[in-house]
């Protein structure tokens, strides 16, 4: 099979197997891809962003309505969250962002303090169970750091509060996604987004890089 084309055909599978909760990550996704196809693991491997749009396209054509009504939803429940903990200067990162979330995917916010105790004493006084988790991200270099991880929800949605120190608040670490500083958006600019035709789409950068079909 030409390499390309291989590709594509092993995103589409990786994207099926995030839809479908049957990998955690991109990582996974791929790796399960290829064993499923029966091919090495390496260069043959899509890139993070050529998985993203394939799940673009593919909640496009199945999961259109679906998924626009789930995606502004979420961008409401995320907006009450960062409002209510608007002393942290919450923002916003990840699928919930992107407009691709799946019905299992949590809505994920960097928290900024350089103690993360505060941000746990504010849960536990309003009674708000949850577990600890870490996460680590590369920063720049050679050099990542570990993130401390509140695990919670809100009703119904599930919550993944990653508290980083307050330098990362201007400095962001690197996404997963492709290696570049994380997209975030702050409460503001959320609110902001909810009152246009733009509060249940794809991000506009996505959508333009992404219109055609794989």
């Amino acid at each position: 099979m030409e390499g390309g084309r291989l590709k594509r055909e092993l995103a589409q599978i990786a994207a099926r197997l995030l839809a479908d909760g049957e990998a955690d990550d991109f990582g996974a996704a791929k790796r399960k891809a290829a064993a499923y196809l029966g091919v090495r693991e390496g260069r043959d491997l899509p890139d993070n962003l050529m998985v993203l749009a394939a799940i673009i396209e593919q909640q496009r054509l199945y999961d259109g309505p679906a998924c626009a009504a789930r995606t502004e939803h979420l961008r409401q429940k995320a907006l009450e969250v960062m409002q209510f903990l608007a002393v942290f200067e919450p923002r916003l990162v990840g699928p919930v962002l992107y407009g691709t979330a799946f019905e299992h995917t949590p809505i994920t916010l960097h928290l900024f303090s350089d103690e993360a105790e505060d941000v746990v004493r504010t849960l536990l006084g309003i009674k708000i169970p949850y577990q600890l988790a870490q996460q680590s991200r590369p920063v720049g270099g050679q050099r990542t750091e570990t993130y401390p991880v509140l695990l919670t929800a809100l009703g119904e949605v599930a919550l993944e509060l990653v508290v980083m120190p307050l330098l990362r608040l201007r400095h962001p670490p690197l996404s997963p996604l492709d290696g570049a500083a994380y997209r975030r958006l702050n409460a503001s600019a959320l609110a902001a987004l909810l009152t246009t035709p733009g509060a249940a789409a794809v991000l506009p950068e996505f959508a333009e890089r992404f219109q055609q079909p794989l």
